[in-house]
């Protein structure tokens, strides 16, 4: 009876088919799946000028989901810009944290902040509609927390395309069931919530969460 082979004892030429930045640097044609991982031939081409190079397959798999709609809001970063382009000198006069941060905080007298955070998951609601909801809860609920403050309430917008496109049905469940089920754990009341459907949206939970700091 031989024993099972180690899975991490992997023999020692195996190291020369790492893909190392300098095996990367000395294969410069070599095919990677950039479309398969979402990025567009200008963003690949792009890392390439940025590291001067192909990357490796490592850095890769870093820039396309760096890169990813959920986390660099590519195609929504010029419309959310605005907010603060178009921020007034009056509306900052009680901000205390503003755009940049992981929730803004306001200061409302008498020794007290409320903090806010809105956040849309549309994009990962769409690609996975339970998971993608319930992160988007637990994630905001985190963010409260990260900014010293206690959550209190919740308040879930969800907005839907059209009633009657197939997609909305994929979607509705999951999106409907993430959100409850996470926002219930996280044992804050929820003191508003609303449901729509149009033509010109697609899935899109979007949940607030506010909450008291001292």
């Amino acid at each position: 009876m031989t024993d099972a082979p180690d899975p991490f004892d992997a023999p020692a030429q195996s190291a020369a088919h790492l893909d190392t930045v300098e095996h990367a640097a000395a294969t410069p044609d070599q095919e990677q799946p950039w479309g398969d991982l979402g990025l567009k031939a200008g963003e690949y081409q792009r890392i390439r000028d940025i590291l001067g190079r192909r990357p490796t397959n490592a850095e890769l798999a870093m820039y396309s989901v760096m890169w990813s709609e959920h986390c660099s809001y590519k195609s929504s970063k010029v419309h959310l810009r605005q907010f603060g382009e178009k921020t007034t000198p009056e509306m900052k006069e009680r901000l205390m944290v503003g755009i940049g941060e992981n929730a803004g905080v306001v200061d409302i007298g008498d020794g007290w902040a409320v903090t806010f955070k809105v956040e849309s998951h549309n994009h990962p609601s769409y690609v996975e509609p339970y998971q993608g909801a319930a992160t988007g809860v637990g994630g905001i609920v985190r963010d409260i927390l990260a900014m010293g403050a206690r959550p209190v309430a919740v308040m879930d917008e969800l907005r839907f395309g059209d009633i009657d496109h197939p997609d909305t049905g994929r979607v509705v469940h999951g999106v409907v069931s993430g959100v409850g089920a996470t926002a219930t754990r996280s044992v804050c009341p929820t003191w508003a919530a609303a449901r729509a459907s149009t033509r010109a949206t697609r899935a899109t939970p979007s949940s607030t969460r506010c909450a008291w700091a001292r």
